[in-house]
């Protein structure tokens, strides 16, 4: 098909659809720029067997996460190791820390309370999931026995901050 064949009329409307096409690409742009392409939010926690006073667990997230404790009031020291071994098999070559790596925190009330936030996910790199695992501990006073749950961030909005142990209580 030659181009110098098509009619005036034809080759104005042919022009007008490229032109139209290119018109349409910042707009386009912009509603691909506005609309949020997000993944659901995954957190894997799994507990460990530990002494009166310290829960431990291997936790692994593509998003930042909270630790919940209820029925009970006192003082926990979080601390997160990004990189280790369990039992002989490393962890976290491909983790990150998810926020500070200690923290401490004041429950005033037995209700739920965050005693922990992270600020992103554990993942870093794509690989297993025992490497994209940190381990998280949490210490408190052994006369106490805390419910403590690890959820996703979004879970945890309903649920107030614990102080952080340095606040002095009036």
């Amino acid at each position: 098909m030659n181009f110098k064949a098509i009619t005036s009329k034809a080759r104005f409307f042919v022009i007008g659809l490229i032109a139209l096409e290119i018109a349409s690409i910042p707009v386009s742009a912009k509603i691909i720029e506005n609309v949020a392409f997000s993944k659901p939010q995954r957190v894997v926690s799994v507990p460990f067997p530990t002494q009166p006073g310290v829960t431990r667990f291997m936790v692994s997230s593509n998003s930042p996460f909270a630790i919940t404790s209820e029925e009970a009031i006192g003082d926990f020291e979080i601390n997160i190791e990004v990189r280790g071994n369990l039992n002989g098999k490393p962890f976290g070559r491909n983790a990150q820390a998810p926020g500070l790596i200690q923290s401490c925190a004041r429950q005033t009330s037995s209700k739920t309370t965050k005693i922990y936030e992270a600020e992103r996910g554990t993942e870093l790199r794509e690989g297993d999931i025992l490497s994209k695992t940190v381990m998280v501990e949490v210490r408190y006073d052994a006369t106490i026995n805390p419910n403590l749950q690890i959820v996703s961030k979004n879970k945890a909005k309903k649920f107030l901050s614990a102080k952080s142990c340095a606040t002095k209580q009036s």
